[in-house]
């Protein structure tokens, strides 16, 4: 802030505060899973997929033979207000082999979302009142390389991004004239890319499949845009974010051809973002698929969630997926419920449907 920009504040009895984070920290997160692996519980880490993509392992995507494309939607209703009644942030992926069993791949997902509002005394004179929404979304761009039948790696560089806006109405509560003018701004949190790599390998044979993915942590920074409504003046600062990394490991086999039966561990480190603090923890799923005739395949899983955002959580999940026209595209569609105990040791429960089309290159007659 400028020395003209404090005379300003001063002569026109404008009291302002620094910024203030979210008590959510980024919002409520999401395990970035596609709708096949949210059908069977979060399965993924050790198991092929030439449909989608999953970026706990892009590995997985080296078993893909024809180039295409997968969109996915999901939409939540519970006791989590940034996502009652909405519609997440889109998953796109796309994929493009190459000679030599290379996979180019590349998805973007949406991880979190914010929606919270809160009142409170910032010192002896004023009062607060605060509202913050916005969110955080992933990226991957890499390749995947399988050197032969059974053996895959993967290679790519992970992206993290985000904004929160904040409203902000700070109330003189000081009755001895003169009262200082009340002061009205809004903040522009916004997290530039933070970038870390990923490595990935995935074993897979006729009857068992096995994976192994890490992500490193990413370092941003976070740029705060103050624009002040009663004055027309503005402000800006700067600070570095970081996120943690990520490992994420599964095994699957085939009793029989038509039943695929997989278990997953994902885990995190503790995050410390905008003041906030989410342990460290891990998910731990069990899952299976079965292929019905015609291109059908029926799933479910079930996860429980020990730390990270919402410890104690269990989840239950369904789902179904059918592909079409000798495998020129499907569609797959899934629904989970989720109960845990929030920190005030409240009951909270959620339901999320999941939705997602894919399509091969062989659609356009290739």
């Amino acid at each position: 802030m400028t020395f003209f920009t404090c005379i300003i504040f001063a002569l026109s009895g404008i009291f302002t505060v620094d910024y203030q984070p979210p008590p959510d920290g980024i919002g409520s997160e999401i395990l970035l899973l596609n709708t096949r692996s949210f059908g069977m519980g979060g399965v993924c880490a050790g198991v092929p997929d030439s449909t989608s993509f999953s970026m706990l392992n892009p590995a997985a995507s080296a078993w893909t033979r024809d180039g295409g494309v997968c969109f996915g939607g999901r939409y939540s209703e519970g006791d989590v207000k940034a996502w009652d009644n909405q519609l997440g942030f889109p998953m796109v992926s796309a994929f493009v082999p190459l000679p030599g069993g290379i996979v180019i791949s590349g998805a973007i997902e949406g991880r979190s979302r914010l929606d919270t509002e809160l009142q409170e005394a910032v010192n002896d004179n004023y009062t607060g009142e605060f509202t913050w929404s916005g969110g955080f979304a992933e990226t991957y761009t890499g390749i995947s390389v399988r050197t032969n039948d059974w053996l895959a790696f993967s290679f790519g560089g992970r992206c993290s991004f985000g904004n929160i806006l904040s409203d902000i109405i700070l109330v003189s509560t000081d009755s001895i004239p003169p009262i200082p003018v009340n002061s009205v701004y809004r903040d522009d949190a916004r997290f530039r890319m933070a970038w870390g790599g990923t490595l990935g390998v995935l074993i897979n044979t006729d009857r068992l499949g096995l994976g192994f993915s890490i992500s490193t942590d990413r370092k941003g920074t976070l740029d705060v845009d103050r624009d002040f409504i009663s004055t027309g003046l503005a402000d800006s600062s700067s600070r570095m974010y970081s996120l943690p990394g990520e490992v994420s490991a599964g095994i699957s086999f085939r009793p029989i051809e038509r039943l695929l039966i997989g278990m997953d561990i994902y885990s995190r480190k503790a995050m410390n973002i905008l003041d906030s603090h989410t342990d460290d923890g891990s998910v731990y799923s069990i899952g299976a698929e079965i292929n019905v005739e015609g291109g059908i395949s029926a799933r479910c899983g079930f996860s429980h969630m020990n730390g990270l955002w919402r410890n104690g959580a269990d989840t239950f999940t369904a789902g179904a997926g059918y592909s079409f026209s000798e495998e020129r595209a499907g569609i797959d569609i899934a629904a989970g419920y989720q109960y845990w105990h929030d920190l005030q040791d409240r009951f909270r429960e959620e339901t999320v449907l999941c939705v997602s089309l894919w399509v091969t290159e062989k659609w356009l007659g290739r």
